[in-house]
């Protein structure tokens, strides 16, 4: 077990079982392996992505409500994602990313880590839209490091149920891109948002998450 990711979690009063703990690094080891011959991170220091990837998304765990069906959106390596999954087998995880090496990592891990709660597609979000999954509503759209909070509110809207929110994970230009998405939030029916400022335990690095519900 890393004593970085203890200490990261202790301070972020995160309490995940030792079971957890371990899958989590198992994820963040084994994205790190691949990575030496697959570009799926640019952080390639064990301690920097046990804060930047893994902390900072399981920081949603306590935002996330009652929601029981999520979508990761442009999710890349699978973060926020596959930590959320990990921590939460409750919780039916939805990834999409568009480019297959990232895809083929995403499923790799799932048969992997057994992770029977999500579901990993190869796919742009704009192109899903008119498939019968446009059927399936969903409680949250998370994304992380997708666009401009403006196109984010534009894909996620057809796949949010009503109430459902769109959690956009932003540094500290969270704000402005709220102000910049006046437009979109009124055009997509969105009723209602909260800005939340954090750091992250041992960079400070600001953090803002953008929530919005529809």
């Amino acid at each position: 077990m890393s004593s970085r990711f203890a200490e990261g979690l202790a301070q972020l009063n995160l309490l995940l079982s030792d079971h957890i703990i371990q899958k989590e690094l198992d994820f963040l080891d084994e994205l790190l392996r691949w990575n030496q011959r697959v570009n799926l991170t640019s952080i390639r220091n064990r301690d920097e992505a046990i804060e930047k990837h893994l902390l900072d998304s399981l920081l949603l765990l306590p935002h996330l409500g009652d929601a029981k069906k999520i979508i990761d959106i442009g999710s890349g390596g699978g973060l926020p994602g596959i930590p959320l999954a990990i921590a939460d087998t409750n919780l039916k995880v939805l990834s999409i990313d568009s480019v297959g090496k990232k895809i083929n990592f995403q499923k790799h891990i799932k048969r992997l880590l057994q992770l029977n709660n999500l579901t990993v597609m190869q796919s742009r979000i704009e192109n899903l839209t008119q498939t019968a999954l446009e059927q399936e509503k969903y409680d949250l759209v998370l994304s992380r490091a997708f666009s401009s909070l403006d196109i984010s509110l534009r894909y996620a809207a057809p796949w949010l149920k009503p109430g459902g929110r769109l959690v956009a994970m932003k540094g500290p230009e969270g704000r402005e891109e709220l102000r910049a998405a006046e437009k979109m939030i009124k055009q997509k029916n969105f009723y209602d948002w909260e800005v939340i400022a954090y750091e992250l335990p041992f960079s400070s690095a600001e953090r803002q998450l953008v929530i919005l519900k529809k």
